[in-house]
């Protein structure tokens, strides 16, 4: 309870002064374990903001692949400095911030061969990025990630971002002009984070407000289906930041809140008592709006559990504005 609670402030703190997004990346390369001195694959989503010509800030989800013990991931936030002085299309930056990690670890504890294992750690970045034609972009960046209790590492990875424009609403354009309310159908998957990655098939129904341009809510029903690990369902109540762009064609949105689930547990695969908990569901979500009451929606959504259960439970979704 206590760490998603913290992550959720975390979140707001930087969501709360943005107003629109400017940059939204896909990069991927190599990452190198200083501790082990072991490598492996690194890939990362990134949703970058500009105050100004020279400061931004960004949330990015991190993907750092498998070295011996570690099988890790997290978000980032991180305030950059930038310049363009060498050329008007070269932008070199430099930033810094938090690091939220998920660690599946092998560790034999109450019948089972796994810990979630969670933590903060710090993420030093520089990054080049050079402007292509129209609003396609060229990024390298450089990843130092150290933390107390965890496997210190460094990441370089080359990707494309797309220059997002800014959308400025009134009365007339912004989403709560086709309706406030949203009723969203979903079907997906749900993996385990576990060493073994067990799936199973997952479904949700969810209601989505609108408050403002950007700020939303939701109340969500999720059924994260059966494992030999695991069966679960529950719901979810959410907070959201969630800008539109090109005409509400096209949104992208963070959404952070608690999960109160019901469930049965697995030991050695077999059945235990049913378990209630809280636990945290953070949500990256994007969609699209094909006409003016129907929206296509895909969320990644991680649930943080205290007791070793940790979910990724990924959803394609069909939502009505009304």
């Amino acid at each position: 309870m206590r760490d998603w609670i913290k992550f959720s402030l975390v979140s707001a703190a930087f969501c709360a002064p943005m107003a629109q997004a400017d940059n939204l990346s896909v990069l991927a390369g190599a990452m190198n374990s200083t501790k082990e001195e072991q490598s492996s694959y690194a890939w990362t989503l990134s949703y970058m903001h500009d105050f100004d010509e020279n400061l931004a800030v960004s949330f990015s989800w991190l993907n750092e692949g498998h070295v011996d013990g570690h099988h890790r991931d997290g978000h980032t936030f991180q305030l950059w400095g930038k310049t363009q002085a060498l050329h008007p299309n070269l932008t070199l930056a430099a930033g810094v911030g938090p690091y939220r990690y998920f660690d599946t670890t092998p560790r034999f504890v109450n019948g089972r061969g796994y810990l979630n294992d969670h933590g903060w750690g710090g993420i030093f970045s520089v990054q080049a990025t050079w402007q292509g034609e129209r609003n396609w972009q060229y990024q390298l960046r450089l990843n130092h990630i150290s933390t107390p209790e965890s496997i210190d590492t460094n990441s370089i990875m080359f990707g494309m971002g797309y220059q997002l424009s800014p959308m400025a609403f009134n009365d007339a354009n912004w989403p709560g002009a086709r309706g406030r309310q949203e009723v969203v159908v979903y079907l997906g998957q749900t993996i385990v984070n576990s060493l073994g990655s067990e799936v199973a098939d997952a479904g949700a129904l969810e209601y989505r407000y609108a408050f403002a341009p950007g700020l939303k809510a939701s109340a969500e029903f999720i059924q994260e289906g059966e494992t030999n690990r695991l069966r679960r369902s529950g719901v979810a109540l959410q907070a959201w930041y969630e800008p539109s762009f090109f005409d509400d064609k096209f949104s992208v949105g963070l959404g952070v809140g608690p999960y109160f689930s019901v469930g049965k547990r697995y030991r050695n695969h077999q059945p235990d008592l049913d378990k209630k908990t809280v636990s945290g569901l953070i949500t990256l979500a994007t969609s699209y709006r094909f006409s003016d009451n129907w929206r296509a929606r895909v969320a990644w959504n991680r649930t943080v559990t205290s007791y070793d259960k940790d979910t990724d439970v990924i959803l394609l979704g069909l939502g009505y504005l009304f």
